[in-house]
C-alpha cells in the first residue's frame, strides 16, 4: 500500500460516494488509475463495502445504549443467532472479559428498551449503559506506512 492507496482510502472513508473523477483530482492521479486502485483494494479486502451512515434518532429511535451480556458458554452461538434477529440491536461485538458480548441498541422508548432487556435477561446477565454522546465515531484506523 503506497501513499496513493492511503489517500484513496481516507477520501472514500470520508465520502464513499466520490466519483473516480473526484477521487483522481484529490489524489492527483488519472481516473482510470484510481479505478484500478479501488478495484485492487476491493479485491484484496481492504475495502469491504460502502454504506450510508444513518442516525437512529432521525428514524425515531433517540434512545441508544450499550448492553453487556454475559452468556453461558454452552448457549453462546445460539444466543448470537437470536441477537441477529432482533432489529433493535444495531451492533454487537464479542469482547474479552466476563461479559462476552457488547451490544449497541437503538430504540424508540424506555418501554421498548425495558422489554428488550427483559428478553436479553433470558440468555444471561445484563448491564446497561445509556449513550449520551458519541464524540468519536466511524474513525479510520491508522493506515500502514508505505511498503
Amino acid at each position: 500500500m503506497d501513499k496513493f492507496d492511503r489517500k484513496i482510502i481516507a477520501a472514500l472513508h470520508e465520502n464513499g460516494r466520490l466519483s473516480f473523477a473526484e477521487l483522481a483530482r484529490r489524489v492527483n492521479l488519472s481516473a482510470p488509475a484510481v479505478a484500478d486502485r479501488v478495484e485492487k483494494l476491493e479485491r484484496s479486502g481492504v475495502i469491504a463495502g460502502y454504506r450510508a451512515i444513518i442516525r437512529p434518532e432521525a428514524l425515531g429511535c433517540p434512545i441508544q445504549c450499550l448492553i453487556e451480556l454475559t452468556v453461558k458458554n454452552q448457549e453462546y452461538y445460539t444466543v448470537l443467532e437470536l441477537l441477529k434477529a432482533m432489529p433493535e440491536i444495531v451492533h454487537c461485538d464479542s469482547i474479552t472479559g466476563s461479559s462476552g458480548l457488547m451490544i449497541r441498541v437503538a430504540v424508540d422508548s424506555m418501554g421498548t428498551l425495558q422489554a428488550l432487556i427483559a428478553r436479553l435477561m433470558q440468555y444471561g446477565d445484563t448491564k446497561t449503559s445509556m449513550v449520551i454522546d458519541t464524540p468519536v465515531s466511524h474513525r479510520l484506523p491508522p493506515l500502514p506506512e508505505e511498503d
